[in-house]
């Protein structure tokens, strides 16, 4: 989920200051851009899924900077005119509502919607919000849509296929849209409220880190607060608080971690509910965010001072008996006992239940490979699990079972080594160690901004791909993270092995 987008954080940064962009969801070039944008991490991608992103489940009709090898499908033609901003009146005409993920992708159909349907309860959980954090509706400023949204009941199929749900609302003084300059950014205060729905537990959601493990992942780049010009992508200097958490009535865990540097404050609160049936998430940002860029520090002029929203206002907010799981449950993920499970990855790691299990078997496998066209069948099984390195970083890891044809699987994987040292500038690739499966390697990109690692074993004829995705503008791997990687590989030998 919120590595697809990244990709959509680049390109809404070459992007702003315009109006956004008309989006529709289109089924195979979702799947076709998808996949190739969850492995190949473009260089100016961001991590953080805001509500301004169409991600997983959309393509936006803009163009890529840099070209980056993504597949986008373009709108048709809308007017050049700006979008009418929505007055005040239901939740629906406050604040953008954008699926992110869906469950199904063969149920979204190409070309533009009519409507955008969303879950009910999430609408209701919304306005629930809302209403306690903004009771009069007195700061909450409409914001310009080209898409209507409609709220549908669970059992309606196109609702209950989302999985993930970003909702953003701009927060200003007066309700009204913040001023703007000849560049059409923002330059008078006011904030940003980002909540993101799940329909199921955060895989990302750690209480013993900072930041509940999913502060950064749900703000990105847009919660940097006090960047280090001089590092290209590095961490924030500015940390999040230890994770505070308790259990409320009803089992849910409500957890929350703040951080802060000069003017600029950043709010995270979480609540995961009971059995798995789905969190939600809030992000307060007390600036803008349209102008905040990568490594780039917040504009101090957007800034609302003092802090409209705290950490015990959103806590109360999404404590209360009326927050209910917003989406349809999603069913439980179960991973084959020959690919690895979350537990061999160490402690505290966990399946994505919002993940799909199988994807098109024309997905982009490696960064530096084009489409692979030699895969069996329909479909590749692929498996998101999310957890912390031996160093403490909070990643995501996919696992992909590849079979090619009879006779094939050395080519294979030789193909998708030289293509590795050949095709991307910044790799480095190292041999495993001999005696794992039928040979393998470990290829890192340091130069992306999730720097991602793959590890390919082969057996036989069938590669088995381990895609490990750091958190944006995080430290690199440590010794011991490296080391982690190749037992990842003796892990995946045996399960694999012990099929027959």
């Amino acid at each position: 989920m919120t590595e697809d987008s990244q990709w959509m954080r680049e390109v809404f940064d070459t992007t702003r200051g315009e109006e956004e962009p008309a989006w529709f969801p289109d089924a195979q070039a979702v799947i076709d851009g998808g996949d190739r944008r969850r492995r190949l991490r473009t260089v100016g991608a961001g991590s953080g899924s805001l509500a301004v992103v169409a991600a997983a489940a959309i393509v936006v009709g803009v163009a890529a900077p840099d070209g980056g090898g993504r597949s986008t499908t373009a709108p048709p033609t809308v007017p050049s005119t700006a979008p009418p901003t929505r007055s005040h009146g239901t939740v629906l005409d406050q604040v953008d509502f954008i699926p992110v993920l869906y469950k199904n992708m063969s149920l979204v159909s190409g070309g533009r919607p009519n409507s955008v349907d969303v879950p009910q309860p999430a609408v209701s959980d919304m306005a629930a919000l809302l209403s306690e954090l903004d009771p009069t509706s007195s700061h909450i400023a409409p914001i310009p849509t080209r898409i209507p949204v409609k709220a549908v009941p669970f059992g309606d199929t196109n609702g209950d296929n989302v999985a993930g749900l970003q909702v953003n609302a701009d927060w200003t003084p007066d309700g009204e849209p913040a001023g703007q300059g000849g560049t059409n950014l923002p330059v008078t205060p006011n904030g940003n409220l980002i909540t993101r729905f799940l329909d199921g537990d955060d895989p990302k959601f750690q209480p013993a880190m900072p930041g509940c493990g999913a502060g950064d992942d749900l703000g990105g780049a847009w919660s940097t607060l006090n960047p280090d010009p001089s590092v290209f992508n590095g961490p924030d200097r500015a940390a999040w608080s230890a994770c505070d958490q308790r259990r409320l009535g009803d089992g849910s865990i409500l957890a929350s971690s703040v951080k802060s540097f000069g003017p600029f404050t950043a709010v995270f609160v979480t609540r995961q509910f009971p059995g798995g049936a789905g969190s939600v998430e809030t992000l307060w940002l007390n600036y803008s965010i349209k102008d905040a860029a990568k490594d780039v520090a917040p504009n101090p002029d957007t800034v609302l001072s003092p802090s409209a929203l705290t950490v015990q206002k959103l806590t109360a907010a999404l404590s209360g008996n009326g927050i209910v799981p917003g989406l349809k449950a999603a069913a439980a993920v179960t991973v084959p006992p020959t690919l690895l499970q979350a537990s061999d990855f160490g402690t505290g790691w966990k399946i994505d239940s919002t993940g799909t299990p199988n994807r098109p078997s024309n997905l982009v496998t490696d960064a530096c490979a084009g489409d692979q066209s030699d895969l069996v069948g329909t479909t590749v099984p692929d498996y998101a699990f999310s957890g912390p390195t031996p160093s403490g970083l909070n990643v995501r890891a996919d696992v992909l079972r590849l079979t090619v044809k009879t006779g094939t699987g050395a080519g294979k994987l030789a193909n998708l080594r030289e293509q590795a040292e050949t095709g991307c500038g910044t790799t480095t690739v190292t041999s495993l160690p001999s005696g794992i499966g039928d040979g393998g390697f470990v290829e890192s990109i340091p130069g992306l901004p999730s720097r991602p690692w793959n590890v390919f074993i082969r057996f036989g004829d069938t590669v088995i791909q381990i895609n490990v995705n750091c958190p944006e503008s995080s430290s690199g791997f440590t010794q011991a993270d490296k080391q982690w990687l190749t037992d990842l590989a003796v892990k995946a030998a045996t399960r694999f092995t012990a099929k027959s």
